[in-house]
């Protein structure tokens, strides 16, 4: 049982690097898949060619970003809740000839919103990637070669008391012929 104790001792520092390991690998894999899916979310709203309103708070730019498409959904309610007295689509009659122009609003923010929130969440996902790199890095770093010295500093503190345990055995053995 003892050898065991001695063995896990001396290698229980490379659970803490495998698994700072795999944090830095899976945060790197996290951080690569959230900017591609960033660039699949811009390249589709791009590909759209919308620029955003005179009147709206980025204007006359080309929606590429969170903040340009927020920007122009924002924009669009402006225009149609204007047009519509304030009344959304689900608010107006069912005979109402501004109800088309709700609708087709409606769906335009719904889109643009939809591109916004993809924009956030893949920020998010870079974010935790980023994240989760700091903490193998810290594992790696830090934590495995600690439990190493810890390791290191029992095998020589469990020497120091064997050496002692010898000296006095030697001490009484020699106490008893004398």
């Amino acid at each position: 049982m003892r050898n065991w104790t001695k063995v896990i001792r001396h290698w229980i520092w490379v659970a803490p690097l495998a698994i700072g390991v795999v944090f830095v690998v899976a945060g790197g894999y996290m951080m690569i898949e959230g900017q591609n899916a960033k660039d699949e979310v811009r390249d589709a709203i791009v590909a759209e060619n919308i620029i955003t309103g005179e009147d709206a708070s980025i204007p006359n730019v080309q929606v590429s970003s969170a903040a340009t498409a927020k920007a122009q959904a924002d924009v669009i309610e402006m225009h149609y809740l204007e047009s519509t007295g304030g009344l959304t689509y689900a608010e107006l009659d069912r005979d109402d000839p501004a109800r088309e122009t709700a609708f087709r609003a409606a769906n335009l923010r719904t889109s643009l919103n939809l591109a916004v929130m993809g924009f956030k969440v893949s920020d998010l996902v870079i974010g935790m990637g980023a994240f989760m790199v700091v903490i193998g890095a810290a594992f790696v770093v830090f934590i495995a070669p600690a439990i190493y010295y810890s390791a290191e500093v029992a095998n020589h503190y469990n020497e120091l008391i064997k050496k002692e345990e010898r000296a006095l055995a030697i001490g009484a053995v020699a106490s008893q012929t004398t």
